[in-house]
């Protein structure tokens, strides 16, 4: 164990510090890396003020997470807010460092189950291509280890410390709060009629204690909470992602009409989701909640992936063998294609387009413009036959808990 274990952080730190590398000292200068980059470049201004004391939603707005400006906070005096390169380096490397915490977890979680299993579905865990090209400049990593923090906390039986490292996940990013909707579910049915009260006020504690200090200071120098809304306020008006199945429609057949019921038709497939198969898992039924939230979403950036593939891997390690194949087979079909969408294809296509916008593939799309909106539809496609398989498995060693310590 211990040796898979040093060999699985080796491989995956080697493979960390090999496309940091590429990134800053081979591929620069390409069009590939500035569109990777692009996301690290509304950064430095929130480096700029923070290293002279200014405090991000009370001083000034950010668009992301109060959770996850905490997490910039602290690794901003390490940061040239003039080197957008000198950024991604560091950037790369700490986030490794999730990366890094987070194959311990998963191959401790796999060796429940699936000792023989274990070490190669870390490594395909760690080393996937949408985690190697995208963790270093996302920060999901930290996301997902606490998801996984607080799964291997569920199964022990401890819901009160997993939903902790859920609530902690979801300042970052929202998405855990689905494992704990799923764990919630799972206890009403199991008769615990009053679990959620305890898991409730943890997860109430933990984002008070996260958002209200900034949302007080923000009052009592503005009069008001707009800058400590500012994530909320910026989701509520972005706009759509060319790279969805919307986007897709938009960029071939101009505007459509029922874009604007996206984000209604994912919150019924999410309350779907959540309220069919009542015997479902947790790692299954919070798997297929994040797939809902994606498929028709207007919002879905590649490294979204990243929530889910820990525990397709983990459900995949827990399953009779041919519900194992179809489990991986569709986990390296979605990894190929997601990659393909972003970054691979999503250069080419919009330098082809001039830029995207409604009509514009149709008007002046080729090859480029064609392979990338095939290759988001095969995604789509490549998601709903995930979430059927799902929900064709459910019922077979259901959770990790099932089996020994």
């Amino acid at each position: 164990m211990r040796k898979h274990l040093a060999l699985l952080v080796a491989a995956t730190a080697l493979g960390r510090v090999v496309v940091v590398f590429l990134y800053v000292n081979v591929l620069w200068a390409t069009n590939l890396v500035a569109h990777l980059v692009a996301d690290l470049r509304t950064w430095p201004p929130f480096f700029f003020w923070v290293q002279r004391g200014y405090v991000p939603y009370v001083n000034f707005p950010k668009e992301y997470p109060v959770g996850a400006s905490l997490l910039y906070w602290a690794i901003a005096p390490l940061m040239n807010p003039d080197d957008i390169r000198q950024i991604t380096l560091v950037h790369g490397l700490v986030m490794s460092i999730a990366d890094l915490l987070s194959v311990a977890v998963f191959y401790v979680l796999a060796l429940r189950v699936a000792p023989r299993l274990a070490f190669p579905l870390s490594l395909l865990f760690s080393l996937n291509l949408t985690a190697l090209l995208l963790s270093p400049i996302r920060f999901e990593g930290w996301v997902v280890l606490f998801a996984l923090l607080g799964y291997a906390y569920h199964v022990r039986g401890a819901p009160c410390r997993a939903t902790l490292f859920w609530a902690i996940g979801c300042a970052l990013k929202w998405f855990p709060v689905f494992f704990i909707a799923a764990q919630e579910i799972q206890a009403l049915r199991e008769g615990r009629k009053t679990q959620w009260i305890r898991t409730g006020a943890v997860f109430l504690g933990v984002t008070l204690a996260v958002n209200l200090p900034f949302a007080v200071a923000d009052y009592r120098l503005h009069g008001n909470l707009n800058y400590w809304l500012s994530p909320y306020l910026f989701h509520m008006r972005r706009p759509l992602y060319w790279d969805t199945v919307l986007g897709v429609g938009e960029l071939w057949l101009g505007p459509l009409a029922i874009e604007r019921y996206g984000s209604l038709w994912t919150l019924l497939l999410v309350g779907t989701a959540l309220l069919a198969f009542p015997r479902m898992g947790v790692a299954r039924k919070g798997t297929l909640m994040i797939l809902a939230s994606l498929v028709l979403n207007r919002v879905y950036s590649a490294q979204f992936n990243l929530w889910f593939y820990p525990f397709v891997l983990l459900l995949a390690s827990q399953s009779e063998e041919h519900q194992r194949r179809r489990l991986l087979v569709l986990f390296c079909v979605l990894d190929v294609l997601n990659v393909l969408v972003y970054p691979l294809l999503f250069g080419p296509a919009f330098e082809e387009v001039g830029s995207f916008a409604p009509y514009a593939a149709a008007r002046f799309g080729g090859v480029w413009a064609s392979a990338f909106s095939a290759a988001i539809l095969l995604r789509a496609l490549a998601l709903i036959c995930l979430a059927a398989a799902l929900v064709a498995g459910r019922g077979v060693r259901e959770e990790l808990s099932s089996a020994q310590p």
